[in-house]
């Protein structure tokens, strides 16, 4: 197998060299949005055409960022922390970028079998305040309480007037699971229509592709992190996937954990259970939707592998699932792209 460079999924750590056609390759970074990193990787004649797609991304996901943000109020803004000072008492206006995520969350609730539910803010913002605390866990009646509260029919959006509501006091919105994605599928999609190709956007632990890079016949390689733990302290490769356009998307026990009593436990909160999803350590997902896939690999994490997997062929999706005792499952599809599974990549898409 001919070995070329590699995108880590979880990590921005990027190479310059050059493509064909007289273009060479660039990378930007940029941070402070939607509590993640941001990196863009793409080719272009000359750094300031680069330049420009980079800041035609950053520019529309902080716009983004402000339209989603939950813990934070802008002036002359109606974003979705006015939406939830607003529980109970009156409809919002609010731009149509929030409409459509808050459209799509709705959507997603029925496709995810309830398992990603934007209404569930009032859980989630418990477990975050006892993570950041780091030494006990929340009560059991804590969280009954606070899932009392939540309920996607009480999410009311009328797309005529441009409104939403909550309809109950207390209520709140977390769009931690889809807001990312959502925005990225976006902000590419619009960039694509600008006249950008040739590019991805890393946010995290989720990495969209708009066209291949030049003169590679399988596409973009990208890296998936291993989850660890690391002896030396530094991040591993799991597995290589080879595509374009279209997005990897990983969720894993790794990310905003704290420890008590020796047990770790992580941030996909199960509704049902109400506590961190335990079947697996990490599962990543293949769509062309970079919305689609950040909510189907919350889904896959909590779901059980075979309601996964059923969810996964209904809506085109490819996914890699890692079991705490190691051992990994997959669709036809993701091993067809998979150096981990054999696929060589100088063939993989063809």
């Amino acid at each position: 197998m001919t070995k070329k460079r590699i995108l880590f999924l979880a990590a921005a750590t990027f190479l310059s060299l050059s493509g064909c056609g007289g273009d060479s390759r660039y990378s930007a970074e940029f941070s402070g949005l939607f509590d993640t990193e941001f990196a863009v990787v793409g080719y272009a004649g000359s750094k300031t055409e680069f330049n420009r797609l980079a800041e035609h991304l950053e520019t529309r996901l902080a716009e983004l960022h402000r339209m989603f943000d939950i813990y934070h109020g802008y002036d002359g803004l109606n974003n979705l922390h006015t939406v939830n000072e607003n529980a109970g008492a009156a409809p919002v206006a609010v731009p149509s970028e929030v409409l459509g995520l808050l459209t799509f969350a709705k959507e997603g609730f029925q496709l995810s079998g309830g398992t990603v539910d934007v209404t569930l803010g009032p859980v989630l913002q418990i477990w975050r305040e006892y993570r950041a605390g780091g030494t006990s866990l929340p009560s059991a009646d804590e969280l009954r309480a606070a899932s009392g509260l939540r309920g996607i029919e009480n999410l009311v959006i009328d797309p005529g007037v441009g409104t939403v509501f909550l309809e109950r006091a207390g209520m709140s919105l977390d769009v931690g699971a889809i807001g990312k994605g959502y925005a990225a599928a976006l902000a590419v999609k619009e960039a694509v229509e600008a006249g950008f190709t040739g590019f991805l956007l890393n946010a995290g632990g989720s990495v969209t592709t708009a066209g291949a890079p030049p003169g590679e016949r399988g596409g973009w390689r990208i890296g998936v992190q291993d989850p660890g733990p690391y002896e030396d302290g530094r991040q591993a490769t799991l597995d290589v996937v080879t595509g374009s356009d279209f997005t990897v998307s990983c969720s894993g026990d790794y990310r905003r954990t704290y420890t008590v009593d020796g047990v770790r436990y992580h941030h996909i909160i199960d509704p049902e259970t109400l506590m961190p999803a335990a079947g697996f350590t990490q599962v990543t997902v293949l769509h062309p939707d970079a919305g689609i896939a950040d909510l189907l690999s919350t889904a896959f994490f909590i779901l059980p592998y075979e309601e996964g997997l059923s969810l996964a062929k209904g809506q085109g999706a490819e996914a890699m699932w890692l079991r705490p005792d190691g051992i990994m499952s997959a669709t036809d599809g993701y091993k067809a792209l998979s150096e981990l599974y054999g696929a060589d990549s100088e063939g993989a898409n063809g």
